[in-house]
């Protein structure tokens, strides 16, 4: 083989891995970070500041808290931290997301999914088995946030959300939406 032969297969080499590794897995979604800055509406405000319960008055019938939770880790290697409100305002559905950071990744997504359970082998397994509504494509990994939902949404048979990386089939971090205490 002569010397023009070696080095374009050596190039053609080089340039297959680089598409594989930033092409297809994404690496470089690690080393960067892309924060979303949106406003929390002024509703769900007052509902994370002021939960609902039976009795209270002061937020308008129109908004009502669904559900809350933090966000706990699901695979290992990753880290995620904020909270999450569910919330129907105006007969429209709201996720929020306050205080969020988690690890970045290659597509990475927002997750219905069919569990009351954040333990990351079961929602996994739930996933696996179809259990799941993919809401949205995650706007940022830090940084508060909002998805509007479809308002057939079901809130009580979806109630954790997964932050989930489609490529690699990776729990990043979930949810459990509580619902507000009852007085």
């Amino acid at each position: 083989m002569n010397n023009i032969t070696k080095i374009s297969l050596l190039l053609l080499a080089i340039g297959f891995f680089t598409w594989l590794v930033f092409g297809f897995f994404g690496i470089q979604a690690i080393f960067t970070n892309k924060e979303v800055t949106e406003d929390i509406p002024d509703a769900v405000t007052e509902l994370i500041s002021e939960p609902v319960t039976e009795a209270s008055s002061s937020v308008e019938k129109s908004s009502k808290l669904l559900g809350s939770g933090s966000f706990v880790q699901g695979d290992s290697t990753y880290t995620i931290s904020g909270n999450a409100f569910l919330s129907r305002i105006n007969d429209k559905l709201n996720l929020t997301f306050t205080d969020f950071e988690v690890s970045n990744g290659p597509d990475l997504f927002v997750y219905a999914v069919k569990t009351d359970s954040t333990e990351n082998s079961e929602l996994k397994a739930t996933v696996a088995s179809g259990g799941f509504i993919k809401l949205s494509a995650l706007k940022g990994n830090l940084g508060d946030q909002n998805y509007l939902l479809d308002v057939e949404f079901e809130t009580k048979q979806y109630q954790v959300i997964s932050i989930w990386c489609r490529r690699f089939s990776r729990n990043f971090g979930s949810v459990y939406l509580a619902p507000p205490a009852k007085e």
